[in-house]
């Protein structure tokens, strides 16, 4: 009798160490997973209710400023009481609409972008976004935005969050991607850029004939 009470003590405390083992390793996978994902992945926070546009006329329309532009690396980090953001100087190469006439090319302006980096552990760099499907701007590459001004941010913000920023030279990977992620956001930047170059094509002069 007792030697098979002395059995069933270290049966069960060889079973209660594996119990412990198991659920020490699902935590620690769980851990591992988490920190992968921040490592290498891109955080989303909110979804943001805006207005989709279907047209490059509909999105022209409700946009005061069209530029092509050149993102730069001198994005700052913008913070405010209960939001953050980060601002990003553009160079204007071609201006396509503005309302207010004051833009020139050539001119830098800064765009409120909807996104921030933040510090998390071993991972410095997170790029965190205010809502979905926005990606930053990359430096050196070329742009359309349909902006309208943010007075009280001192700078732009593009019209309907992803919706007013289309890579032309297709270096921007992340857009890239999201227009797999949004279809219908794929089938807008095809008819921006329809709309784009039928203007380029309308405001090019003829060729001279022989």
């Amino acid at each position: 009798m007792w030697k098979r009470w002395v059995r069933y003590q270290k049966e069960r405390m060889f079973w209660g160490a594996v119990g412990i083992l198991v659920t020490n390793l699902i935590a620690f996978v769980v851990v591992v997973v988490y920190s992968m994902h921040h490592l290498f992945g891109y955080t989303y926070l909110k979804e943001i209710d805006y207005e989709r546009f279907q047209t490059a006329a509909e999105l022209a329309e409700a946009s005061p400023v069209i530029v092509k532009a050149s993102a730069t690396a001198d994005a700052a980090p913008y913070d405010l009481p209960y939001d953050h953001y980060t601002k990003t100087k553009v160079t204007i190469e071609e201006v396509l609409k503005d309302e207010s006439g004051s833009l020139q090319p050539g001119e830098k302006i800064t765009v409120l972008e909807q996104y921030w980096m933040k510090g998390r552990a071993m991972f410095p760099k997170q790029t965190v976004y205010n809502g979905n499907y926005y990606s930053k701007l990359v430096s050196g590459t070329s742009y359309l935005l349909y902006l309208a001004e943010a007075p009280e941010h001192d700078s732009f913000r593009t019209v309907a969050f992803h919706q007013g920023k289309y890579n032309l030279d297709r270096k921007d990977k992340l857009e890239r991607r999201i227009e797999k992620k949004d279809p219908l956001y794929g089938e807008l930047k095809q008819s921006v850029q329809a709309a784009y170059a039928d203007k380029r094509e309308t405001a090019s002069p003829p060729a001279n004939k022989p």
